[in-house]
């Protein structure tokens, strides 16, 4: 999500994983995704062999720096992905909890919360806001709208010009980085993004 917002790709990982609740309790009966536990509900032990955490330091190809968490023990986050980039003017924080808003730091003045409105957006991005400000847009419409580019571009039939929405190019990109923090996590230290 930051090399597409920023445009750099990551060079480097070092990573750490970490299994925080080796046993989890499996429901015996249904129960609904992310619900908490119910009253007389009966469950049984399982042990648990993949990681629940992981820390990832980020090197990115311009030399700026990048740190990311991926929590499953988070208690009350429901699948949350947040982001903030800082810049020597300038910080940018979005958190997918929130969709409709961009938080923007500022040195010289106030901070200040900037809503989704799309007459506010640049008229080349603008319809991918499918509904007025003040209502909001979420995960759901992230897959409508990249339906819409990607049917969009093949009725172009232009299929030599560049893509509006993340490739198999992207996908491998995306491969390869989960592949240098799995080694970077084994191995304890630095790994390159090799690019294959």
């Amino acid at each position: 999500m930051t090399s597409f917002v920023s445009g750099l790709q990551v060079q480097a990982v070092m990573a750490d994983f970490q299994t925080f609740h080796p046993v989890r309790k499996k429901p015996r009966g249904p129960v609904q995704t992310f619900s908490g536990a119910g009253d007389g509900m009966e469950y049984e032990d399982v042990p648990i062999r993949t990681e629940d955490y992981a820390s990832v330091l980020l090197r990115y190809e311009n030399g700026a720096r990048g740190a990311c968490t991926i929590s499953q023990v988070s208690a009350g986050r429901k699948n949350r992905l947040f982001f903030e980039i800082n810049g020597s003017k300038a910080s940018l924080a979005w958190n997918s909890e929130r969709p409709n808003e961009l938080w923007i730091g500022r040195r010289d003045k106030a901070s200040e919360m900037l809503l989704k409105d799309p007459a506010l957006l640049d008229p080349s991005v603008r319809d991918l806001a499918s509904y007025p400000g003040g209502h909001n847009e979420g995960f759901p419409d992230t897959l409508k709208q990249l339906y819409r580019q990607v049917y969009a571009y093949l009725q172009r039939g232009d299929l030599s010009a560049p893509a509006d929405f993340p490739t198999f190019e992207d996908g491998h990109r995306s491969l390869l980085l989960g592949e240098a923090i799995l080694r970077s996590a084994q191995q304890g230290r630095w790994e390159e993004v090799v690019n294959h």
